[in-house]
């Protein structure tokens, strides 16, 4: 099997390919051996190095808190970052890096030649993006090799042939796996991992949620627009906007209710789309920018600015957050959580982690699916009636979400990366 995945993988590499985020992966990883070679000739110093490898930038940013933690404990210890997503070449989202750049191709020569020139001491993979040819030619030089905040997803590919067959042999020379819940860890078991080599830590990306600096300040403006309570409405989708607007056109009486709404896609199009039908509830509605004082009078902000939603979340009282209408869609519910918001969603929440972690501990709920405007406004006024159940949800949201995992990450690594050698005692007399 590992010869005609060598095959394969070379036939791959050198098809001819049409402009595309493909093609640009495939011409830096090509280049990449001789650039981590150039590197290594002026940077390697002597002592620990770790290669993390992330896929893309969200594999990145979920090992970024334990990369830190990693660093105060072993002083000295070098992190390089290797990855196959354009998005991370033209910024290196892992602050703790020495240096970041393309995986090289998984074949033999490529990949022997970046492990001589960069000595790592051990091979860290962020989620599972686990490469047979680096792993094998990695674990051949006595190279110690990791998964952290792995996750195989129920309906992976990874679990069926022939990539089960390729990525086993793999899996067996794994030294730790650090998982993201019990399900992860027996799909780990199965792709041939050592049950004594799992350890399920939780999820490290929630360590970065809760230890990011929030820029509070930012949005003093709407403070007082904002009153009593606010609905933030995250990565709304179409699906969600008549689920949304329709529960706010139902509590439109209430003047202590205030709704932030935040497009998955704040297009000019889809703002528009988004103003004109909370008009035609009765809504008085009005786009925000993230910079000055919204309308005195506007129940509803539609937020027109990428990047303000996790900030956002610290306004609300309760969070809505979008995708929950088609299977695996759902968005990031842990951003409200560990901030202690209750979360509600979409019906098609059962295959989200957190959803259903949030869902199981009452720090969430997923609407009914046969009626949506009903469940929310429901929800909403249970919450708005009884503070105390709304606070309790909000404790169960946190708490199901921060369960330390990076902690537990980090030492299980400090565990396993090797020690340097002491220096050689001095013989006198």
């Amino acid at each position: 099997m590992h010869t005609a995945y060598r095959i394969v993988a070379w036939v791959s590499h050198r098809l001819p390919l049409p402009a595309s985020k493909l093609a640009e992966s495939l011409a830096g990883r090509r280049g990449a051996p001789e650039r981590w070679r150039a590197w290594a000739d002026h940077h390697r110093r002597e002592g620990r190095l770790l290669w993390l490898h992330a896929a893309s930038v969200g594999e990145a940013l979920a090992a970024e808190p334990v990369v830190r933690r990693l660093r105060a404990a072993l002083p000295g210890l070098q992190v390089v970052l290797t990855h196959t997503s354009p998005s991370i070449s033209h910024r290196n989202p892992l602050a703790g890096a020495d240096h970041a750049d393309y995986l090289p191709l998984d074949e033999p020569r490529p990949i022997a030649r970046t492990l001589a020139a960069l000595r790592p001491d051990v091979l860290v993979f962020s989620r599972g993006d686990i490469w047979p040819e680096l792993v094998r030619r990695a674990h051949v030089r006595g190279v110690l090799l990791a998964v952290i905040g792995g996750i195989v997803r129920p309906r992976s590919r990874r679990l069926k042939w022939p990539a089960r067959a390729v990525l086993r042999p793999a899996c067996r020379q794994l030294a730790y796996v650090g998982a993201v819940s019990e399900g992860d860890a027996e799909r780990w078991r199965r792709l041939g991992v050592p049950a004594d080599r799992i350890e399920v830590t939780g999820d490290p990306r929630h360590d970065l949620l809760a230890e990011r600096e929030v820029r509070v300040e930012a949005f003093e403006p709407l403070r007082a627009w904002a009153r009593a309570w606010v609905i933030v409405a995250g990565s709304v989708e179409r699906a969600d906007e008549r689920v949304v607007l329709g529960a706010a056109a139902t509590l439109v009486s209430d003047p202590t209710i205030r709704w932030l709404v935040v497009p998955h896609d704040p297009s000019a199009a889809a703002v528009r789309r988004l103003l004109a039908a909370a008009r035609s509830r009765g809504l008085a509605a009005a786009p925000w920018s993230g910079a000055g004082s919204p309308p005195g009078d506007a129940v509803l902000l539609v937020v027109t600015t990428r990047g303000l939603l996790a900030d956002l979340y610290t306004l609300g009282s309760v969070a809505y957050v979008g995708g929950g209408f088609r299977r695996g869609t759902l968005h990031a519910v842990a951003e409200p959580a560990v901030l202690g918001l209750p979360v509600l969603f979409g019906p098609r929440w059962q295959e989200h982690r957190d959803a259903a972690a949030l869902a199981s501990c009452g720090g969430g709920a997923g609407l009914s699916p046969g009626a949506q405007v009903d469940s929310l406004v429901a929800a909403l006024r249970n919450w708005q009636w009884h503070p105390e159940q709304r606070i309790e949800a909000g404790c169960r949201a946190r708490t199901v979400i921060a369960t330390g995992a990076a902690d537990r990450s980090a030492a299980a690594l400090v565990r396993i990366i090797p020690r340097p050698l002491p220096p050689p005692r001095r013989i006198t007399g």
